[in-house]
């Protein structure tokens, strides 16, 4: 008790010795006070508070749902101006916008007829979601959670299904021509994408003849495909992995194949006219010059060189 002053000790000892005598005499002491009526009035009044209590709670169930149902519908005016806007501006990348999907799909808003084209929305959870008719023509959705939504007529022409998990999905009358997808990709049990039109992008599969001028294959691995006659014109292979691929007589004019591994991969009468092999991994010269048109390339400084071109 260092540093106390007397005042308080006084005080600290006498609220001891008022609990002492309590504790002692708590029987008598209660019974004297059950006959006091001043008691007995405290009593019935806490009770009737928690009474008032209780009636002001129930009536304010109703409010605050109402309230709750305002905020609710608040939030969900905000998140169609993020949408609207996204698509006002024309933009096919909007954190914002992907928030908003996910929240309304979350909540269990309807998104029919949604007109989302071009969209990234990698990685987006829209299980369960209401997207009957909407439009997702060519949007990206890669790794997209889409488990037991209702894609019934929509349209994902040439959307990305890279890594998605579409799992009990509704697919009904959807159009899925030209969708890409995975060998992670996972459908519902027994449904065939490639018969309506999608294509596998994997090791080893056999494209030859496809028409996917503009294809974004950024980062897919086609190794030992077979491409032959295929019409990838501008299309986007950065960072894929393409060894001993075999685009033999492929339309490959302004395709660009940045940091792409080619290493065997075969071009023999492949048109690679404006192609872009800038920075391409595994090019030989030897490969490059079986191709037409390889003199109309873009190569890097080096590799111009070692073709004897114009650096």
């Amino acid at each position: 008790m260092r540093g106390w002053t007397r005042v308080q000790g006084i005080v600290f000892f006498s609220a001891l010795i008022a609990l002492a005598v309590i504790l002692v005499f708590a029987e008598p002491i209660a019974t004297w006070l059950e006959k006091w009526a001043f008691i007995k009035i405290l009593d019935a009044v806490s009770k009737l508070g928690v009474l008032i209590a209780v009636i002001t709670f129930l009536v304010e169930i109703p409010k605050r749902e109402e309230r709750i149902q305002t905020e609710r519908k608040r939030a969900h005016f905000e998140y169609w101006q993020v949408i609207d806007a996204a698509i006002a501006a024309g933009t096919s990348t909007s954190n914002a916008r992907k928030m908003a999907l996910e929240n309304l799909a979350g909540e269990g808003v309807s998104l029919r007829n949604i007109d989302v084209p071009k969209a990234e929305l990698r990685r987006i959870n829209l299980a369960k979601a209401d997207m009957v008719g909407a439009n997702l023509r060519e949007v990206d959705l890669t790794d997209a959670i889409l488990d037991r939504a209702d894609l019934s007529k929509a349209s994902l022409y040439r959307a990305r299904l890279y890594g998605a998990s579409l799992l009990d999905a509704k697919l009904e009358s959807t159009d899925l021509k030209e969708v890409l997808y995975d060998d992670r990709t996972r459908f519902p049990t027994g449904f065939r994408a490639d018969r309506l039109g999608a294509y596998l992008i994997a090791p080893n599969v056999s494209l030859s003849g496809v028409q996917l001028p503009k294809a974004v294959l950024w980062g897919v691995n086609l190794q030992y495909a077979s491409l032959q006659e295929s019409n990838f014109s501008d299309a986007g292979f950065h960072g894929a992995l393409l060894q001993n691929a075999n685009f033999q007589g492929a339309n490959l004019q302004g395709s660009r194949f940045r940091n792409a591994n080619l290493e065997g991969a075969s071009f023999k009468d492949a048109n690679i006219q404006k192609a872009n092999f800038g920075e391409a991994k595994g090019l030989t010269v030897e490969q490059i010059k079986t191709a037409q048109n390889w003199e109309k390339a873009i190569y890097s400084a080096e590799f111009s060189i070692a073709l004897g071109l114009k650096a």
